[in-house]
């Protein structure tokens, strides 16, 4: 049997909430063992997010399942001492405190790489590491507001007399939790080429401008006058038209298949139309080529439409929302959507892995852990004993 690519590899991970657990959890589904470092009786406030009766919390459930847990507490001396015999027996550290909190801990790149030369230390923060706002405070909205994921989606009302728009994606957590998991990734390969330990450092600002580098690198050289509306492309075609049944299509493409697009539609006459002879009269009646090919979409269920496309190979899609995704053949077919056996809340649906490697996707090993459930294990092989792990329960170290 393939060998998960990150078997073998040891995490110890101090992130809360989504952007660094999101890392880590692709991580863990990819072989990885994480290790989660949690505040004695609290835990990762993401456990209480959205908490049901029965105790289970499908946010913290998403981003931690396949982990191991202990309950430490960082501030005493001897919890420290537990960190830093696991550090000697792990590949990567991960942490997305605010700037500052690991360092005032003793558990900063330069404590720890004294410990483990050759470890990975990973740190996600939201402003970067730089910079006169590198230690302020922030979340995923804030970064998606500052990293251009409100103004794309224009405001609401004449000359901005109205608040922008929500964030649109990519979504900050998500985005700058792959961002994260590749510069780990990366690492690890440095790692083994040169034997040294590595310092990568990450942001939810750095990772939302990322995502948006074609806009904002078409407006910082000139290309585009800046606006808050989303500008056409001159040989871009987009529309969003509603089926027969209410349900929602999207369609667009780059590349020029306005043919074959017509041909999808059963609408060659529009071809021959004087009104779109070329690119440039499409142009010109953009809104009233939308007008015909919505009409003609709203002839037929908006399902009817994609395989026609496809065959034309015309880019579209259904316009999903959450629960359409959760039930779609597509995604159930590459496992990005799995059913889950749990011994304690039952079926679960949950999103999977999203990347498959030499024939085998990402696999979820089993849910989030209970706070502390590993704590015991986990002092047995850094070498306690039984009497001493009973000391540092009674005295509160860890939980």
């Amino acid at each position: 049997m393939t060998r998960p690519l990150l078997d073998g590899i040891r995490v110890l991970d101090f992130t809360q909430f989504q952007q660094g657990p999101s890392a880590t959890v692709l991580l863990s589904d990819l072989g990885a063992e994480v290790i989660k470092v949690e505040r004695l009786n609290v835990g990762d406030p993401s456990r209480h997010v959205g908490r049901r009766k029965d105790g289970f919390s499908q946010y913290f459930h998403t981003h931690h399942r396949g982990k191991r847990s202990i309950a430490v507490d960082l501030r005493s001396a001897e919890g420290r001492d537990i960190v830093y015999e696991l550090v000697k027996r792990v590949d990567v550290v991960t942490e997305n405190f605010k700037p500052g909190v690991m360092n005032r801990l003793g558990l900063g790149w330069d404590d720890l790489k004294q410990r483990n030369p050759r470890l990975v230390y990973a740190s996600a923060s939201g402003f970067g590491p730089k910079g006169p706002r590198a230690n302020a405070t922030s979340w995923a909205s804030v970064a998606g507001a500052a990293g251009g994921g409100m103004w794309p989606n224009g405001v609401r009302g004449e000359n901005g007399t109205q608040p922008f728009a929500n964030v649109a994606a990519p979504d900050p957590d998500q985005t700058g939790g792959m961002i994260f998991a590749f510069a780990i990734s990366s690492a690890l390969v440095a790692r083994e080429r040169t034997g040294e330990g590595q310092l990568v450092q990450t942001s939810l600002y750095g990772s939302q401008i990322w995502g948006r580098a074609p806009a904002i690198n078409a407006i910082a050289n000139g290309n585009i006058v800046p606006s808050a509306k989303n500008m056409p492309i001159s040989n871009m075609f987009t529309l969003q038209a509603r089926g027969s049944d209410g349900d929602w299509l999207f369609l667009g493409y780059i590349t020029d298949r306005w043919v074959p697009m017509c041909r999808a539609l059963e609408r060659e006459d529009l071809v021959t139309d004087p009104r779109f002879s070329t690119l440039a009269d499409r142009n010109a009646n953009r809104e009233e080529l939308r007008g015909e090919v919505a009409t003609t979409i709203a002839a037929r269920p908006a399902a009817d439409w994609p395989p026609r496309f496809d065959t034309e190979e015309v880019p579209s899609t259904l316009i999903q929302d959450y629960p359409m995704i959760a039930e779609d053949e597509q995604a159930a077919a590459n496992e990005y959507i799995i059913r889950y056996e749990d011994s304690r809340f039952g079926t679960l649906t949950t999103v999977g892995s999203p990347i498959r490697a030499n024939g085998v996707q990402g696999q979820v090993k089993s849910l989030g852990p209970e706070l502390g459930q590993d704590t015991h294990a986990l002092l047995q092989e850094i070498g306690c004993a039984p009497e001493a792990i009973a000391q540092l329960r009674e005295s509160g170290v860890v939980g």
